[in-house]
C-alpha cells in the first residue's frame, strides 16, 4: 500500500510547477501549491484534577487534545489558548460541542476569539452553554461575529470562558467540549 503525506504530494506538485516553467499554466499550478486551502481542526478541551496528566494545581487544570494546558483560573473568566494562527491567518467558521456536561458553577459559557480580542468570533457571556445537557443537537449554530483575524500578524486563538457565581477553578473535572475551527492563510 502506498502512503503519501500531504507535504510529499505538495512538494511533487511544486516540482511539477517548476518544470512547466513560466506561463499561465505554470503560474496557476505554483499558486495552487503555495496558497493553502482552508482546513478544519478540532481541539478537545477537558477539565482535569490535580495529579492528572501532570497537573500540579490543587483546583485542577485544563487539557487540550490530551496535553496539559493552563491551571483552571480562580476568576470568573479565563482564556484557553487552542492554537496559534499564523500571520495572515483567517478563521472562517467554528463549531463548539459538549463532550461531557460541565458542572460546579452556576453557569459556564464558552466564546471564541483571539488573545487580544477574546470575544472576536463568539461572545463568551452569551456564547455556547457548557452546562447544557450533552445531545446530538447541542452545538453552536451562529455564524462568527467577525471572520478573519483581529490583526494581520500571528495571533493565538482562544476559547474564552465566562462563569457566574463561582470561579472557573470550581468546574468539576471531566467537563469537556470540542472546538472545531475552519482556518487557512490569505494569499
Amino acid at each position: 500500500m502506498l502512503n503519501f503525506s500531504v507535504r510529499s504530494i505538495g512538494m511533487a506538485l511544486l516540482a511539477l510547477a517548476l518544470l512547466v516553467g513560466p506561463g499561465l499554466q505554470g503560474s496557476n499550478i505554483a499558486q495552487a501549491v503555495v496558497t493553502p486551502f482552508p482546513l478544519w481542526s478540532s481541539y478537545l478541551v477537558t477539565a482535569i484534577g490535580n495529579g492528572v496528566n501532570g497537573c500540579a494545581n490543587a483546583n485542577g487544570c485544563w487539557s487540550i487534545n490530551g496535553a496539559l494546558g493552563p491551571n483552571k483560573a480562580a476568576a470568573l473568566t479565563q482564556n484557553i489558548v487552542l492554537f496559534g494562527l499564523p500571520a495572515n491567518g483567517f478563521v472562517q467558521s467554528y463549531r463548539i460541542k459538549s463532550a461531557v456536561q460541565c458542572t460546579g458553577t452556576a453557569s459556564l459559557a464558552s466564546g471564541l476569539g483571539t488573545a487580544s480580542s477574546p470575544n472576536f468570533y463568539l461572545i463568551s457571556a452569551t456564547g455556547y452553554d457548557l452546562e447544557a445537557a450533552v445531545s446530538a443537537t447541542n452545538i453552536t449554530t451562529a455564524l462568527p461575529l467577525l471572520t478573519g483575524a483581529d490583526t494581520s500578524a500571528a495571533v493565538n486563538v482562544v476559547a474564552s470562558l465566562t462563569s457566574t457565581g463561582q470561579n472557573i477553578d470550581q468546574v468539576t473535572a471531566g467537563c469537556s467540549f470540542t472546538v472545531s475551527v475552519l482556518s487557512g492563510l490569505l494569499p
